[in-house]
């Protein structure tokens, strides 16, 4: 940076070119000497303006160069942010969960103690059972190449199949994990195939270090994970770009450790839940064919909803009580719930809706009892279920 030259400071010029008048001589040379001060001075002090002026364009340029360098710095770890960005869409718990046991859950009973689930249902759910409590040489011995623990449960919104596949996995002493396409799904391209590659990376890892141990790992709407691969190939060629590519490879990926999950981890079932009918052709073709048992879920019948309305009932303080002097109304409750094909989810929300009536009694005396007029009440706040508004469509 150029410094000022202090000659040409105007303080140190009048300090050093001060002058005492002592005599006339000395005043006519101050003259002569004053004239020539002014055209110096004048051109001096254009120097100073000028070096003044050159400092202060630098001093400027100067902050400019840092204000541009500190915004071109974080540019530098931009690709940085990003991928850190991109990875945390799924680095959270659902990604690297691992399976926990249903042992102590003790709001899931086990296919001896579930009285809400039909006999078709039951039968299915316990052969499933029994062929997965297999040991390898059982398997061997019997003929069998390829397990057979790949299950489907469909049927209506609300029907229980989530619930279905957690009392499956109790009654198999097994180790659960859920899943769903949100886990995977990022808004990155190739990110959803390598999350999902994660997730059945630490399957697979699990299942290898316990052998002995069984596993249930369930895909809920298993159909938003694996398209089928026409339907996605069609919205390519009119035009649905990378989303499209995407999902033909995370349907690839899925297919693929589908596969090495039976090679290398038997002791692992997978099962599938969905809204969708396979005989409607709603899911892929390939994926279909790597679950080979499927069982419809349908809507609870009265004495599924009964023994579910039940089950709800005693979670309160006189559950028991209440249904013992209940017991003809409960059952036309439950007649009355089937009549609106309700689902189990329905059946939760009207008792759960109960409950709000029954607080607000509660708050006012403190002795008030649980009613089945809540109940009623709470039905009747209810326009409509997921079976009238599917029975209409």
């Amino acid at each position: 940076m150029i410094q000022p030259i202090s000659k040409f400071s105007t303080n140190n010029y009048y300090k050093n070119n001060s002058i005492n008048f002592k005599n006339a001589a000395a005043q006519t040379t101050l003259a002569k000497d004053s004239a020539n001060l002014n055209i110096s001075e004048k051109r001096d002090m254009a120097i100073i303006n000028f070096i003044e002026k050159t400092e202060k364009t630098q001093k400027q340029s100067q902050m400019l160069g840092i204000i541009s360098l500190a915004a071109i710095i974080p540019l530098c770890f931009l690709p940085l942010i990003v991928t850190k960005k991109k990875g945390g869409n799924f680095t959270g718990a659902d990604n690297t969960k691992i399976f926990k046991s249903l042992k102590d859950d003790t709001a899931i009973p086990t296919l001896d103690t579930c009285k809400s689930i039909n006999e078709k249902l039951r039968n299915f759910l316990q052969t499933q059972v029994d062929f997965a409590k297999a040991n390898p040489e059982d398997i061997a011995a019997t003929g069998v190449k390829n397990p057979a623990n790949r299950l489907i449960l469909y049927g209506a919104p609300g029907s229980g199949k989530s619930f279905f596949a957690k009392i499956f996995a109790k009654t198999l002493d097994a180790n659960y994990k859920e899943v769903q396409y949100a886990d995977f799904n990022s808004k990155w391209a190739g990110e959803g195939t390598a999350n999902m590659k994660k997730t059945f990376e630490n399957v697979l890892n699990e299942a290898k270090k316990e052998p002995m141990k069984k596993f249930v790992l369930t895909f809920n709407e298993i159909d938003t994970l694996v398209q089928p691969a026409e339907a996605m190939q069609s919205n390519y060629a009119r035009g649905g770009g990378s989303h499209n590519i995407s999902k033909l490879e995370e349907r690839s990926t899925f297919l693929n450790y589908i596969d090495r999950l039976s090679e290398e981890a038997p002791n692992v079932t997978i099962i599938g839940t969905t809204n969708l009918s396979p005989q409607n052709k709603g899911l892929d073709g390939a994926a279909m064919s790597r679950f080979k048992n499927l069982m419809e879920v349908s809507y609870p019948d009265k004495t599924c909803l009964l023994e579910a309305l039940k089950s709800n009932i005693r979670s309160l303080g006189d559950g028991e009580i209440f249904i013992g002097t209940n017991k003809d109304s409960l059952e036309e409750f439950a007649q009355s719930m089937v009549d609106r094909k309700s689902s189990f989810r329905d059946l939760n929300n009207v008792f759960e809706n109960s409950k709000s009536y029954y607080l607000n009694d509660y708050m006012k005396d403190k002795n008030s009892k649980y009613k089945l007029d809540y109940l009623k009440r709470a039905l009747d706040s209810i326009s409509s279920t997921d079976g009238e508004i599917a029975g209409k469509l």
